[in-house]
């Protein structure tokens, strides 16, 4: 949704087809412990996703990829995704963009037995930086600021707010 090493280019809403937000992947520092890990987002085949394309200038573009890349190195769950290129659709026409997409050893999201199971690894998380339902409020509060509704994570979040 975003990155503070993107905040000085513009955004635009963006459809990225034949993808999907998923809850695929583990925050064991951030949002989790290792005993109690916090379900996080990636992108998974089937479907689509609206998201925010970043207008970079040629000339920032190597500096970028690297300072997304680093961060990503340094992510607790970065090993998970890989980047790639994809045709983004934008209100001006198609765009070629980067993506991270959930590896495929990730990407099919079948970390808990149930609906209820997921829930609970949800309320129960509590990292450095917040609990699980945190997690998911932080969430919307960035489809929001962008006006994207996302269905499966509104849903979610209808049944987690407090």
């Amino acid at each position: 949704m975003g990155d503070n090493a993107l905040r000085h280019y513009k955004g635009h809403p963006a459809r990225l087809g034949g993808y999907r937000r998923s809850f695929n992947h583990l925050s064991t520092r951030r949002w989790g412990t290792t005993e109690r890990p916090c379900p996080t987002l990636g992108l998974s085949p089937g479907g689509e996703c609206w998201g925010v394309a970043w207008a970079i200038p040629r000339e920032d573009e190597k500096e970028v990829r690297r300072t997304l890349e680093r961060r990503l190195e340094d992510h607790e769950s970065g090993a998970e995704y890989r980047r790639t290129t994809a045709t983004v659709e934008l209100a001006t026409g198609r765009e070629e963009a980067w993506v991270w997409l959930s590896r495929p050893e990730h990407a099919d999201g079948a970390r808990w037995t149930d609906a209820a199971a997921f829930e609970q690894a949800l309320r129960g998380a509590h990292g450095m930086v917040g609990t699980g339902v945190e997690y998911v409020r932080t969430l919307i509060h960035a489809l929001d600021l962008w006006r994207i509704d996302d269905a499966m994570v509104r849903s979610l979040w209808g049944k987690l707010k407090p």
